[in-house]
């Protein structure tokens, strides 16, 4: 699926310990991992998921990239589950979309602990409640600032974020696709490899 007109993707986690990246390919109708390499996180860094130091962060960045001798500068990124607020709301079926991004809005706002403005929001609809015809709505919302922080380190590296998505949901797609195992320390680049995938649903 990748092509020389197609731009690759590097999956990027980034831990409290290290980042680690990954770039898939498609060799024979099954996917490879191409690139990966990985940069220890000294103290400072990072703490509990969130950015402390961004120039520190930027720097082991591009030294991941570099280690892993891929040449991609559009990367995935995630956010740490303990960073994110998920809830999922039922909504009436049938909005226009301009609509359903109000509604989503204000049920939103119920559950943060913060203003709509200080936040990074998005909504997924999963399906349809078969009873009520209503449609349920998975919202996924974070604090614009811990989300500008990492778009911060990232443009200062060089790359340019494409994908924003959840670790959680990113190691579940990792972890259902599998082929990290037969890399070495396979286990430790999980979330990479899942955010990597990104590269093949665009």
């Amino acid at each position: 699926m990748f092509s020389l007109n197609k731009p690759g993707l590097l999956g990027i986690d980034i831990g409290d310990d290290a980042v680690r990246v990954v770039e898939l390919g498609r060799r024979r109708g099954a996917l490879q991992h191409w690139h990966s390499g990985m940069a220890a996180l000294p103290p400072g860094v990072m703490f509990e998921g969130n950015v402390d130091d961004i120039d520190a962060l930027a720097s082991l960045l591009r030294q991941a990239c570099q280690a892993s001798g891929s040449r991609c500068s559009q990367v995935a990124l995630a956010m740490p589950i303990s960073s994110l607020i998920t809830q999922t709301v039922r909504l009436p079926a049938g909005l226009p979309d301009e609509q359903l991004e109000i509604l989503v809005e204000l049920e939103a706002a119920q559950y943060m602990p913060f203003s709509v403005e200080e936040a990074c929001l998005d909504f997924c609809v999963m399906g349809r409640d078969q009873d009520s015809g209503e449609l349920d709505v998975l919202l996924v919302v974070a604090r614009r600032s811990e989300v500008q922080r990492r778009l911060e380190a990232a443009a200062k590296a060089g790359l340019e974020v494409v994908i924003m998505d959840s670790e959680a949901l990113a190691l579940q797609a990792g972890m259902a696709h599998g082929g990290w195992q037969a890399m070495p320390d396979g286990t430790a680049f999980q979330l990479a490899w899942g955010l990597a995938l990104h590269g093949f649903a665009r």
